[in-house]
């Protein structure tokens, strides 16, 4: 320890990680972290130094050649994080820069499309700078070495360097066990971008060998079929169901929802022309602003804010419908590797699946293909089921994905990408919409429509969609169309879907709506399941009352701690992380701007206090929300 060229490599690379610090504190969207997360962060630098200790420690014991290679690698590899850090993360429209990097690690074909198309020279300076950078620095701060093999009649002693290094060793490996182990409950969010790809390293390494089927192993204790349904299976008289999906729909940008650019045009006629068969929902929010949370509540009828065993072991709707005799398909432009969604969804109720892994498709935008891969599949499906009998058939587009996109020959608006992305998923409605008339399929199909959460194009609360609650986020379209003969069927509750469509609805509503809608409620066994669902069908009277959980937070992102949203008609109680409590009357502000929480409580209506009082009991009773709950 006396040496002075042993001296010198005490935290010889601390450079590389004030690098990470200063990009993290440059990018980060807002410094307002709670005390532990703030110890989190400084916990994650102090893992960045003794990580750059150790990979020095092992670099000089190197023999020269492997020692230049080594180093250069890593420096290659940093340069390439380096420009996932500064550049991927706005492209994928998120922060943490560890999401970036695992997006891209998730999706190489998607970021190699980005270098490929994207990538300009502003990218090869940052790559080659940040090369120039970590391996001139390192490799000169490695010269200490060389000269110790240079002194006459002494070697290098690499027992002393070990002896330096040991402590570190130890509490590298320390603070690695501690990191592994919060990937549990801490996301890299939080982390300096290099800890943070170190954790996520674990992580990935982690998720290879367990995490694939750890949602199929929890997916295997779905109910069988028999306890789902326990009436005779459907005869060929039954009525078909298409579920559509929307992607990021923004509802403020369609024209049936009064937007000044007709985006919307062959919905708009068609709700013209069967304007006794169409009824759309006014009110409807989703449960969730992140798909991965959003789809779960959407297709179980369950609440993010359940406890994940809940979420796992209850039917999805086209468990319920094949347990039924129905044929049915998931059909989705989209990926469903990412974040195990195939784990989560797909298993053998469905008679036909079909993803971007299930296809040869390329990826056009975000993690999904171009929709008319989609839409021709779709219409295939549909035509090989009705030879056989009814169907139940799911399609989910990617088009209206954030930017937004549509093929070259499909854009009315330039440099208007979602206006254009919306434009081409109504065109590519209408094929079907045609296509079941075309087959005589229309008289006895019904269409429900619902998007998984919005998107706040017009920046009005400058937040990123999942990190927001508010209802430019929140609101998403969904309507119904149900031909005549089904409306007949239907008697009451078809009068009661109409009157409720002023109603605050959501997500979690469309499959107790299906079931109704398919008839099977009246089975006893999914009776059961349905009374325990969150969501309510719409063709029975609702509860205007009612509270509706919107939050982000469930197994997939346990990190996502930055608040909830509680819905009752039209008093929204905001808790964010950052801001603690907020409380909105959506009848007298539609955009948010008005905060009642400012002033004394005391000061508020009676319907306020009163909606604060049941909020406070369901957040009391909720772990998840009483678990992410601040108070400023």
């Amino acid at each position: 320890m006396d040496d002075p060229a042993v001296r010198k490599q005490m935290l010889p690379l601390l450079p590389i990680t004030l690098l990470g610090v200063a990009v993290d504190l440059w990018l980060r969207p807002t410094l307002d972290l709670r005390l532990m997360q703030w110890a989190w962060w400084g916990l994650s630098v102090a893992f960045s130094l003794v990580m750059w200790q150790g990979l020095f420690v092992l670099s000089s014991r190197l023999r020269p050649r492997w020692q230049a290679a080594f180093v250069l690698s890593v420096g290659v590899v940093v340069a390439v994080l380096a420009m996932v850090w500064l550049d991927f993360h706005g492209i994928f429209y998120c922060w943490p820069t560890a999401y970036a990097l695992v997006h891209s690690a998730g999706h190489p074909r998607e970021v190699w499309g980005y270098i490929l198309n994207e990538a300009d020279w502003g990218d090869a300076v940052v790559w080659v700078v940040v090369v120039v950078f970590v391996v001139g620095w390192w490799r000169y701060k490695l010269r200490p070495s060389a000269e110790l093999r240079s002194k006459p009649g002494r070697q290098l002693d690499f027992g002393e360097l070990s002896r330096v290094a040991h402590g570190r060793v130890l509490v590298a490996l320390c603070l690695a066990g501690v990191v592994a182990f919060g990937a549990v409950h801490r996301h890299a969010s939080i982390m300096v971008p290099d800890a943070a790809a170190a954790k996520l390293a674990i992580d990935f390494a982690v998720h290879s060998l367990v995490g694939g089927v750890h949602g199929r192993l929890l997916q295997a204790s779905r109910p069988a079929a028999a306890a789902i349904y326990s009436g005779a299976p459907v005869d060929a008289s039954a009525p078909n169901l298409i579920v559509v999906l929307g992607e990021s729909v923004a509802l403020s940008r369609m024209d049936i929802y009064g937007y000044e650019r007709q985006t919307t045009p062959r919905l708009a006629a068609l709700r013209k022309a069967r304007s006794a068969d169409w009824v759309q929902m006014e009110k409807a929010v989703s449960n969730a602003t992140a798909t991965k949370v959003a789809l779960p509540a959407m297709l179980t009828g369950l609440f993010p804010s359940r406890p994940p065993v809940e979420q796992h072991t209850f039917p999805l709707l086209w468990h319920y419908a094949h347990a039924a005799g129905y044929q049915t398909a998931l059909i989705s432009a989209q990926s469903y590797a990412w974040n195990n969604l195939e784990g989560f969804f797909v298993d053998d109720a469905l008679d036909r699946v079909f993803t971007l892994e299930r296809s040869d498709a390329e990826i056009v935008n975000s993690e999904g293909m171009d929709d008319r891969r989609m839409m021709a599949e779709t219409l295939a499906t549909i035509d090989r089921f009705a030879a056989r009998g009814p169907f139940v058939v799911a399609l989910q587009f990617n088009c209206t994905h954030y930017p937004g996109y549509s093929p070259p020959d499909w854009q009315p608006w330039p440099d208007a990408s979602y206006d254009n992305a919306v434009a081409y998923m109504d065109h590519l409605l209408g094929r079907l919409f045609d296509h079941l008339a075309a087959e005589g399929l229309a008289a006895n199909t019904m269409v429900l429509f619902v998007a998984d959460h919005g998107e706040d194009l017009d920046g009005v609360h400058k937040l990123h969609r999942t990190d927001s609650y508010y209802q430019t986020a929140i609101a998403v379209p969904f309507f119904a169309i149900v031909p005549e003969r089904h409306r007949q069927r239907l008697g009451a509750g078809w009068e009661q879907l109409r009157q409720n469509a002023q109603m605050r609805v959501a997500l979690t509503d469309l499959v107790p709506t299906a079931l109704d809608l398919l008839g099977l409620s009246a089975d006893s066994t999914v009776a059961v399941w349905k009374e325990r669902l969150d969501g309510r069908s719409l063709l029975r009277p609702l509860d205007p009352d009612r509270l509706i959980v919107v939050v982000n937070t469930d197994e997939h992102v346990q990190w996502s701690r930055k608040g909830y949203a509680i819905v009752a008609d039209d008093w929204k109680y905001i808790n964010y992380s950052w801001r603690g409590s907020m409380l909105f009357d959506l009848a007298t502000d539609a955009l948010e701007q008005r905060d009642l929480l400012t002033g004394d409580e005391s000061a508020l209506s009676r319907a306020g206090q009163r909606h604060l009082r049941r909020v406070r009991t369901l957040v009391a009773e909720t772990p998840v929300l009483a678990d992410i709950h601040v108070e400023y």
